[in-house]
């Protein structure tokens, strides 16, 4: 009976709290996040925003509506704090303080934003409007952070509540059924608990033996649910940092073998193209047949040393030395250069870019490199002709240069093969072009992608982060820029 009253006393307490503490602070609070989250979108929305006198207004209107927001919750957690058995208020009450005192800089900058938008600066619009943009969501980020809290400080109130009032019942009826129940419901719940471990430590083991496959964590709101999250997250990028390995290991193979065969084979390959040289003026006035012979042989030298060469290009690639600038001239220089080759195969070169584009950080000679490889490959794929499309858009942090041309395509069932190093459809290639410029792109910190497009064709994609500072809004204003290189 002593138990029965204690656990009547304690559950009209905890039911006077969520009357009177709990369910105010949660209300407030409520109203508060939704002022902050339509506060936050709205500044988000600013460079879009053709009527800056109307959405100052309403900026304003809403900054005042949470200044009051701001004051109501901080009474609604002073009251509770006042009845002295809250100590969640207290802890949430400095909480919220604090996030006012940071929103406080944000007048201020909301002054700022407008007078630079209502001179038509957009560089300093974006100046102003990243670091305010920042502010608005740190400030909805804690507030639900916040709420998270109260929420689940709610939940194990009324988790407690519901077990106090289950115990009373129970021990009203029979205090030893009670006890019996306790522990076959403590039993069941550490069971439920730990069964999913016994996939993470199947999974672990798995990746112990080396099986690195991608794969589905555990979905349990758990912390051994997070625990599986956080462990196939962790298997994934030792996977991506292991075919890393694998790929520098592979070239840097190559280079040695290509640095040894070349050195051995360019001294005897430079001595026959000479003696070739002067056979041929020996062998002036012979019949047509004996110097198509020769013709032939210095064909397959001059061949030879092509290969010779691209070989060694694998062995001399260096680490890339990075500069800081505007991707679009790079780009346009190596068209104009590549522009008479294509040509003379009947293939013209079209270029569409962005007209703003953030500094991109790269090697313009390795990146150069990569885009003629590009191109000649696609020129290769059109041997009667075409349009070869070469793009430049930026994409979220990144820069996306594009490669597509009009040919006949990749068949599918190669096209996870074509950056492989030796893999080549055609019959004369090394099948290092591709593999050297994903190492290329790889070592820039960026990604290449191969894609068919439903028009036909083959579309290559090479992402590349922006430069550090270039600042978070890739454009203000935006238009296509198409230019045609024939």
């Amino acid at each position: 009976m002593g138990f029965a009253f204690y656990a009547e006393r304690r559950t009209a307490e905890d039911t006077k709290e969520l009357a009177y503490g709990y369910v105010p602070v949660a209300l407030k609070l409520a109203q508060l996040q939704a002022t902050q989250t339509t506060l936050k979108a709205l500044v988000q929305g600013v460079p879009d925003e053709r009527n800056p006198v109307s959405l100052r207004v309403i900026l304003d209107a809403i900054t005042a509506a949470r200044r009051v927001r701001f004051a109501e919750v901080k009474q609604a957690l002073a009251a509770a704090v006042a009845r002295g058995e809250a100590p969640w208020a207290r802890v949430l009450q400095g909480e919220v303080k604090k996030i006012d005192d940071s929103v406080v800089a944000d007048r201020g900058m909301l002054d700022r934003l407008f007078a630079a938008m209502a001179d038509g600066d957009g560089a300093r619009v974006n100046s102003v409007l990243i670091p305010l943009s920042a502010l608005e969501h740190d400030a909805d980020t804690a507030l639900e952070n916040v709420s998270s809290k109260l929420q689940l400080t709610m939940n194990e109130a009324g988790i407690a509540t519901e077990l106090r009032g289950q115990r009373l019942v129970v021990a009203l009826v029979l205090l030893v059924a009670l006890t019996l129940s306790v522990g076959v419901a403590t039993s069941l719940s550490a069971r439920r608990l730990l069964l999913p471990l016994g996939h993470v430590t199947r999974r672990a083991q798995a990746v112990a033996r080396g099986d690195l496959s991608a794969q589905s964590p555990v979905l349990a709101a758990t912390e051994i649910g997070e625990l599986s999250q956080a462990f196939e997250t962790m298997v994934s990028a030792v996977a991506k940092a292991r075919d890393l390995s694998l790929s520098n290991e592979r070239f840097a193979a190559i280079g040695k073998m290509a640095a040894h065969v070349t050195h051995e084979i360019r001294n005897p390959l430079s001595s026959m193209g000479l003696n070739l040289e002067l056979l041929e003026e020996e062998l002036e006035g012979q019949p047509d047949e004996v110097r198509s012979l020769i013709t032939a042989v210095r064909h397959e030298v001059d061949r030879l040393v092509r290969l010779s060469e691209e070989y060694l290009r694998v062995a001399r690639l260096p680490s890339p030395r990075m500069e800081r600038d505007d991707l679009r001239q790079t780009v346009r220089d190596i068209a104009r250069f590549e522009a008479p080759e294509l040509a003379r195969t009947s293939c013209e070169v079209h270029l569409k870019f962005d007209e703003a584009l953030p500094p991109v950080l790269y090697d313009p000679g390795q990146i150069r490199q990569a885009l003629l490889n590009l191109m000649r490959n696609a020129r290769e794929a059109m041997p009667g002709g075409g349009t070869i499309e070469v793009g430049l858009h930026g994409v979220g942090m990144g820069v996306i240069l594009s490669v597509q041309d009009s040919g006949s395509g990749i068949p599918p069932e190669i096209l996870e093969h074509v950056f492989e190093p030796f893999f080549s459809t055609k019959g004369e290639g090394t099948g290092l072009g591709l593999a050297i410029v994903k190492h290329i792109v790889e070592a820039h910190g960026g990604a290449i992608r191969c894609k068919l497009p439903e028009a036909g064709g083959t579309r290559f994609e090479i992402e590349l982060p922006i430069a550090s500072g270039s600042g978070g809004l890739l454009r203000f204003a935006q238009d296509d820029v198409s230019d045609q290189i024939e």
